[in-house]
């Protein structure tokens, strides 16, 4: 029996008593009060049972209603509430460091999208009878559970994060990729502990940002230490003062260099902030457009100071902004040498619904004198959509090509890729070309941009 089992059991045991023991006791004084007295009648006695009765089923009806709002396990996974999983957490952790681990069923959308609700369900209540039992293997038999939502489940384990990375990497390694009922299953893993964090909701704030930044890295430890509202009054601060580092590399264009740069924010000390820690919190404060705008200021002055071209990576979302857009005209206005030295960068998972508004904006983008670029050729679906449906100057291939350039199959697969972009009328890019043999490849392939350490290592400035 699980750990979770076991608590609803007890916590209804409780509830029964809490519902029958006052009607118990009320029966006994009603009892003891009728017969103490000289001159009890059997009227008195019915009359008396008539009203111990009717509390009786007033009190029963009153604590059934109120047990309807004291579930400590849901219907599903029959793992605990959200609600009852913090009471316990905020209680084990009150004096002691413990450690949230999220594991998630990555694929569950599209489970219950091909094979049914009903299985998708199935497979929830599997991935809970593999966490009980792994865990439960390695001698950890109070195991707080809870499915937060969707295919996301968070268990509680006492210690510092170091001790149990090893235990969450070998469950990982036993189920990441497991098949029940001839149903494909894809599990992944993150956590983080309290000894920095201590708010749950801060705490399932962060452990969704990490889920969302290693998702691709298939990592799942938090390795930054920063304090959450330290983190957040660096960043602002950062932000204020426009204190940033900027990374730039070499990309060598046919005839003309380009150099693509990235932005880490630098705190009051002079420590670094990765965009992997400040964009999720400037998403969720509202700031992100005022970051990117900054961010796209810093580009078009840098090719005012050095005259050459820059390329920069900005969100999608960012760039249908009216805002944003008002305000990257008005720069090219104030910088007109800027015009055609600045290259937007983006990718986006999703296609946009409106895609004919998108595209007149991307055309006005052009118009006035802005280079776009899109990323993750190749490989994401919405980059080969987009690159239908609009006008653009570049497009970068995924570094999964790059890594793989050396293989006759991948070689075919960027040839064709290659001529269906050059059909289009768009230039190609391709980074992350480390050696001779590589670039001689792309060359080959008539890929007009490379980047990558054979042709310059990443150079930092700080502003």
């Amino acid at each position: 029996m699980t750990y979770t089992e076991t608590k609803e059991r007890s916590h209804r045991f409780v509830l029964a008593l809490r519902m029958g023991l006052p009607i118990f006791l009320m029966s006994v004084i009603a009892l003891y009060a009728l017969f103490s007295q000289a001159h009890s009648t059997v009227a008195s006695l019915v009359i008396l049972a008539l009203l111990l009765l009717a509390m009786a089923v007033y009190f029963l009806f009153f604590l059934i209603n109120q047990s309807s709002y004291e579930h400590i396990t849901e219907a599903i996974s029959h793992t605990f509430t959200p609600e009852y999983f913090f009471r316990l957490f905020n209680r084990w952790t009150k004096r002691k460091i413990g450690t949230l681990v999220m594991i998630s069923i990555d694929n569950l959308a599209g489970i219950n999208e091909r094979y049914g609700v009903k299985n998708g369900d199935n497979i929830l209540q599997e991935i809970t009878t593999h966490i009980n039992d792994f865990f439960n293997a390695k001698e950890i038999k109070i195991l707080p559970l809870c499915r937060y939502k969707g295919g996301d489940f968070i268990l509680l384990l006492m210690g510092e994060k170091e001790i149990h990375t090893a235990l969450v990497e070998l469950f990982l390694a036993k189920y990441q990729d497991s098949l029940i009922n001839e149903i494909e299953v894809k599990l992944s893993a993150v956590l983080l502990d309290t000894k920095h964090i201590k708010q749950p909701k801060e705490i399932v704030t962060r452990l969704y940002e990490l889920q969302y930044a290693n998702k691709e890295k298939k990592t799942f430890t938090d390795r930054d230490e920063i304090i959450p509202h330290e983190l957040e009054k660096s960043v602002l601060y950062a932000l204020e003062l426009e204190r940033y580092s900027i990374a730039q590399q070499v990309v060598s264009c046919d005839k003309r260099l380009m150099h693509e740069v990235s932005f880490k924010l630098v705190n009051e000390k002079g420590g670094l902030i990765h965009q992997s820690r400040f964009i999720p919190f400037l998403n969720r404060i509202g700031k992100i457009r005022e970051y990117e705008s900054s961010i796209l200021e810093q580009v078009i002055k840098l090719t005012l100071q050095e005259g050459e071209s820059y390329a920069v990576n900005l969100s999608s979302v960012t760039l249908r902004n009216g805002l944003f857009f008002q305000y990257a005209l008005e720069l090219l206005q104030r910088y007109p040498e800027a015009k055609g030295k600045v290259t937007l960068l983006f990718d986006e998972k999703e296609y946009c619904p409106q895609i004919k508004r998108f595209k007149e904006q991307i055309a006005q983008y052009r118009a006035v004198g802005y280079r776009i670029a899109l990323d993750k050729y190749g490989v994401n679906h919405t980059t080969m959509m987009y690159l239908k449906e609009m006008e653009v100057d570049f497009v970068r291939f995924d570094a999964l090509y790059t890594r793989h350039i050396k293989e006759e199959k991948y070689q075919n697969i960027l040839q064709g890729l290659n001529i269906t972009a050059h059909l289009c009328g768009v230039a190609t890019w391709m980074n992350m070309i480390e050696d001779e043999e590589s670039d001689k490849i792309a060359l080959g392939l008539k890929i007009n941009c490379r980047q990558g350490n054979y042709y310059g290592k990443i150079e930092v400035k700080e502003y």
